[in-house]
């Protein structure tokens, strides 16, 4: 069986830069991260570290060995915090994971909330990729994730966060006064585009609800990354946009341009409150649901 001083010796050598630092930061010998990690390679049955130079360094699997040590303590600080947890105090670390898009609209400025009522829980918001966040969640980096339903892997513990609703948003100006409720996607193809990203999936998916096809050789006027943005494009008059109904109940931009009611809003994509099954019970993970379920709720979807 590995011993616990010796996953800390291999997890401290991975912060130090030489064998005499990773000895100071433990307050032992020398000697003594020697002897560990020569009792720690018989017992794994391969090099733990090799040396470059007059450097020390951890070989591939070493590297392996110390993340999955540095998941362990951390997962154990995590149980320590669960047991010194009562209902008044929620302590520890706590990691969320979200896309760009939602987690600058609307997660980022939920958890800075969170955060202001509990100042003893140390929170980091990360925005990635999906691919990339599940990997880190995989490899414990996040304690949780929301994410579109379409996206959460199966063998993850889920809940139901939010359903997101998209609408069309056009500029409230005479050069697009034609558009209406009666409008053909050949014409409405014939007006400038504000797409978020490229070939934008909102939009493309919101004319495939509503007119049952998407149109062809959409050349966007402008692509920019921030709804916010985009409703001020839209504002000035630059072209349509498909935009989250969430965002625009909460724009400046809201009552400035023109919208069309339920027949022109879809629902985009339900997102998911992703966790891993030995926190489902969980204080600050539960709590952290309870808050953003309530935010949803509070949200004109």
């Amino acid at each position: 069986m590995i011993e616990n001083s010796q996953i800390q010796v291999l997890v401290a050598l991975t912060q130090a830069e030489s064998l005499s630092q990773a000895a100071e930061n433990l307050n032992i010998t020398q000697s003594a991260v020697s002897q560990h990690i020569k009792n720690l390679e018989a017992k794994v049955g391969f090099n733990i570290v090799t040396r470059q130079g007059k450097k020390l360094v951890l070989t591939p699997g070493g590297i392996k060995l110390a993340k999955l040590g540095k998941n362990y303590f951390k997962r154990f600080d995590d149980v320590i915090s669960e047991i010194q947890q009562d209902h008044n105090r929620i302590l520890g670390t706590l990691s969320l994971g979200t896309l760009f898009g939602v987690g600058k609209s609307w997660i980022a400025q939920r958890m800075v909330e969170f955060s202001s009522h509990f100042p003893e829980l140390s929170i980091k918001v990360g925005m990635d990729y999906p691919d990339r966040l599940i990997t880190g969640f995989e490899a414990r980096e996040y304690d949780c994730l929301i994410l579109p339903k379409k996206l959460t892997p199966n063998h993850c513990e889920a809940k139901l966060l939010h359903s997101e609703m998209a609408t069309l948003v056009v500029p409230n100006t005479k050069e697009y006064a034609s558009i209406d409720t009666n409008i053909s996607l050949k014409k409405l193809s014939e007006y400038p585009v504000i797409f978020f990203e490229e070939k934008d999936p909102l939009f493309y998916q919101w004319c495939k609800f509503k007119f049952g096809n998407i149109p062809r050789n959409i050349s966007p006027r402008l692509v920019i990354n921030a709804f916010g943005q985009m409703l001020q494009a839209v504002n000035q008059g630059l072209g349509i946009a498909v935009i989250p109904t969430h965002v625009l109940d909460r724009s400046f931009f809201k009552d400035k341009v023109k919208t069309f009611g339920e027949d022109f809003t879809y629902n985009n994509s339900d997102f998911d409150f992703i966790y891993h099954s030995e926190v489902k019970d969980s204080l600050k993970v539960s709590t952290l649901f309870n808050f953003l379920h309530k935010e949803v709720n509070n949200l004109k979807v």
